[in-house]
């Protein structure tokens, strides 16, 4: 199977309809998703994603892949997948071992996977070694209030739709603390705080923060290298890594005392290829794996996999969206107890083509 064509594809999703009682984020935007179709000469579709986020980091993976990626890829066999994703990581070092230019890989390499299972009659679960499990349990993955009020109005508002477990991005402890009383205790409860203090900061309310119970403190200070310095904090398990580009760098991290749970992102990794070499060095290295989960397309259904092989049962982490936002019309996007691992062959399911009629945009 040779590569014959990759095509990068922008998508601008308007944001759920937020019914009266549900309060507003504290951003409210359309949803910018960057998918990539590779298709070989024999006829074969598979579809990747990478994290898009914003319009201008949308823009720029279209680019990214299309004029740099893209030219690699471009006549090789299917089955080099893993060598391929290698000597593009190799031939693009200088830009970074992390970042854009990884990010636009996963979208290939998530595809060219895609293609593999669905020449094999594989499922990606039974490429990455065997599920372990049929279904993943649901974490509603909250957008960020910065409003104590609000926070905890919607945290009520996931439980009540019968997830198993809630995650919010917050900075303020106040707010965290608020939205905690909203969650019995044994429900599982992450905090994002996505860098907002420092180590000093966090040493400071070590009580408070402990306090809180949570499975795991997800990004809790700028800059992440303290970490590797910083000893066990008790009753607090700090998680992170979901900005790692690859198992290397990972492995860095899993060494550290202080941190208890890492999140391979299987896009920021590059691709299922390094989120391979990545799952078996954390399982090796007995540290947690929590695939980080922030998709709501192919990416979406790769973490699934993920999901299903790691040796601990993890966490689908679904963004706040709605019916009208899924590519699949699967219930992917919906917060709910638990989701189905696909079982078809490649990634088991392909976008709905009058969704990505609907939602086209044109990047680049």
């Amino acid at each position: 199977m040779i590569i014959d064509r990759i095509e990068p594809i922008a998508l601008r999703i308007p944001p759920p309809k937020r019914s009266v009682g549900v309060p507003a984020p504290l951003v409210n935007a359309d949803m910018c998703l960057t998918l990539c179709r590779v298709t070989t000469r024999d006829g074969l579709v598979g579809w990747g994603e990478c994290l898009s986020l914003r319009p201008p980091m949308q823009n720029a993976l279209f680019a990214t892949i299309r004029d740099a990626i893209a030219p690699h890829y471009l006549g090789q066999p299917v089955d080099r997948k893993e060598a391929l994703n290698l000597s593009a990581r190799k031939r693009f070092a200088s830009f970074g071992r992390a970042g854009t230019v990884l990010n636009a890989l996963a979208a290939v390499d998530i595809a060219l996977w895609d293609i593999a299972g669905k020449a094999s009659g594989q499922s990606i679960s039974a490429m990455l070694g065997g599920a372990r499990r049929s279904r993943v349990p649901v974490m509603a993955s909250l957008d960020k209030y910065d409003h104590a009020g609000r926070a905890r109005q919607r945290v009520e508002q996931a439980l009540a739709s019968g997830v198993a477990a809630v995650k919010v991005h917050e900075a303020s402890l106040e707010v965290i603390e608020e939205a905690r009383r909203a969650i019995p205790p044994a429900t599982p409860y992450v905090a994002d705080s996505n860098n907002a203090h420092t180590l000093a900061e966090i040493s400071r309310d070590a009580k408070r923060w402990a306090a809180l119970g949570l499975l795991w403190f997800e990004d809790p200070f700028w800059p992440p290298e303290d970490l590797l310095d910083c000893p066990a904090l008790p009753g607090i398990v700090i998680g992170m890594g979901a900005d790692f580009g690859s198992a290397e760098q990972m492995a860095v991290y899993s060494k550290t005392p202080a941190i208890g749970v890492l999140q391979p992102d299987v896009c920021m990794l590059g691709g299922l290829s390094e989120a391979k070499r990545t799952l078996a060095m954390l399982e090796a290295a007995k540290k947690t794996a929590a695939p980080h989960t922030p998709f709501v397309g192919p990416a979406a259904l790769a973490s699934l996999h993920m999901l299903s092989v790691t040796e601990e049962e993890g966490y689908f982490a679904t963004v706040e969206a709605d019916d009208s936002m899924d590519l699949y019309g699967i219930g992917l996007t919906r917060w709910q107890k638990s989701l189905d691992v696909p079982t078809g062959p490649g990634l088991g399911f392909d976008p709905d083509p009058g969704f990505l009629r609907r939602h086209l945009y044109a990047a680049g």
